[in-house]
Parts: structure tokens; C-alpha cells; sequence
């Protein structure tokens, strides 16, 4: 049963709102998602709602929540320093909530973001999928020892030049994985179950489950 959960950013000072849906087994992964450019997005964007859906019907834990100033969630819109700090403590939340979970990150173009500086940082993240990512934050962050990381990238996108973020890509660490989906624009439009289905089966693969 999903419920609807209030949780600490990492500043200890900003409430967030979230839903946390427990894994079906002890053990079993625990994804945390995070939403598009806070302004114009939230936990309940159709693409962050289909990945729920197909984690949620394979057994996995997720925690989806709405980063500082979005919804229900206390604060302001940073720019990122805010948002990187809800992340880290929604991977508190999910871990305290699932301390036997392995924890995967998965993240949409400014969620991109997020969750690859968390995987820059945090040797124990099991796996990140960066959905629409900033070619820059790839650079920035995936050329050290990571875990499995995969980036899903539109060949329409409009915000993020495909061959720029290949190039970046190229130059990340192993293990790292491509998915280019031909046709397809920055938010997936009609597309969002097709990416979810890619996700959860490249997720199992990379946990070997």
C-alpha cells in the first residue's frame, strides 16, 4: 500500500512531501525517483507515475517525493544546491524505511542531474538511470568510479543535444549503458510506459536479479 509520507531534506530544515510504497520482500531494491525541473514538474508527472507503476508491479520499494518548493513540500526552488540536499535526504528516508534494500537512483532531465552528483558522491548506490540528462552533468560526474549507470536519452530532445550528450557519455567510466529511443522528445510524450518498461529491465540486469 502506498502512503502518502513527510520527510527531512538533508538540511534538516525543509520538510518534503513524499509517497513511499514498501518493497513486496525484505531485500528487495528500493528505487527513489526525482521529478523534472521543479517549476514545471512534480512527483505525479506522467513519466515518474509509469516507472512507479512498472517498479511497483515487479515488488520493488519506491519513493517518489516532491523536491522544496513543489506541492505539499516546504521551501524554495534553489537551483540545485536545495534540491541535491531533498535528494539525499529522501536516500536517507528510503534506506531508514528499507535498511536491507539495495537503492537505486533514477532521475528525469533536472532529476537527472541530481541523481548523478549523488552517484558521483555515494559509492553504495547501486545503480542510476539518468533519463534526458545535461550532457555537462554526465561530465561532471560520471568520469569517476561509479556504479552501473545508464543514460536514456530522446533523439528530439529539445533541450540537450543527443550528440553532445554521447560524446559525454563516451567518456564516462564503466559500467555505463546507452539507450537512444529514436523520435522521441525531452519529456517522452506518449513514450513514458516504453521508458519505464527500459528501465525496470535494465535495472533488473544490473542488480543480476
Amino acid at each position: 500500500m502506498q502512503e502518502t509520507i513527510p520527510f527531512l531534506s538533508a538540511d534538516k530544515l525543509t520538510t518534503l512531501e513524499g509517497r513511499w510504497l514498501a518493497p513486496k520482500l525484505a531485500g528487495a531494491p528500493v528505487a527513489v525517483l526525482v521529478h523534472h525541473y521543479p517549476p514545471m514538474s512534480n512527483m505525479d508527472h506522467r513519466a515518474i507515475f509509469a516507472t512507479f507503476k512498472a517498479l511497483r508491479d515487479v515488488g520493488w520499494g519506491v519513493l517518489r517525493y516532491n523536491s522544496r518548493g513543489v506541492g505539499g513540500s516546504a521551501g524554495e526552488f534553489s537551483g540545485g544546491p536545495g534540491e541535491d540536499m531533498d535528494l539525499a535526504g529522501a536516500v536517507a528516508e528510503a534506506r531508514a524505511r528499507a535498511p536491507l534494500s539495495p537503492l537505486v537512483l533514477i532521475g528525469w532531465s533536472f532529476g537527472a542531474e541530481r541523481v548523478l552528483r549523488y552517484m558521483a558522491r555515494d559509492a553504495s548506490t547501486a545503480a542510476t538511470v539518468a533519463v534526458t540528462p545535461n550532457p555537462q552533468a554526465i561530465a561532471a560526474n560520471a568520469t569517476l568510479p561509479h556504479g552501473p549507470f545508464a543514460a536514456i536519452v530522446a533523439e528530439r530532445d529539445q533541450y540537450f543535444d543527443p550528440i553532445e550528450t554521447r560524446t559525454a557519455w563516451e567518456q564516462a567510466a564503466e559500467p555505463k549503458t546507452w539507450h537512444l529511443l529514436k523520435w522521441a522528445d525531452h519529456f517522452y510524450v506518449t513514450r513514458e510506459d516504453e521508458v519505464a518498461q527500459w528501465t525496470v529491465e535494465w535495472l533488473q540486469q544490473a542488480l543480476q536479479l
